[in-house]
């Protein structure tokens, strides 16, 4: 009976919202996670991974896309796991796929 008063009211709420069911099944799954849009905010343009990479390593180090010194095992680790000020990214955040691709974009 309470599972049922629940279903109810969650038909309910999607009726006063205008939102259906059906629409919220249909949406597009979001675009894929690439360097520009996954890692360029930290990474390039002067961002704060920049310039901590820069402070640490030199300024002809500091962007990911010129230093290919940077093996794929190691880039796979730091973001998995996070260093310093760079927060570890989950699956859900960046999936291993993109992950994939986000390497070999670094490591050409």
């Amino acid at each position: 009976m309470i599972g049922r008063i629940a279903l109810m009211g969650v038909g309910l709420l999607a009726v006063v919202c205008g939102v259906s069911v059906s629409a919220q099944n249909s949406a597009a799954p979001p675009p894929p996670r690439t360097f520009a849009n996954a890692c360029a905010t930290c990474h390039e343009n002067g961002g704060l991974g920049v310039r901590i990479l820069g402070d640490r390593l030199g300024a002809e180090r500091a962007s990911l896309r010129r230093d290919p010194a940077l093996p794929a095992a190691y880039i796979r680790l730091v973001v998995r796991s996070g260093m310093g000020a760079m927060p570890a990214m989950s699956r859900i955040e960046v999936s291993d796929g993109e992950l994939d691709a986000i390497i070999a974009e670094l490591t050409q």
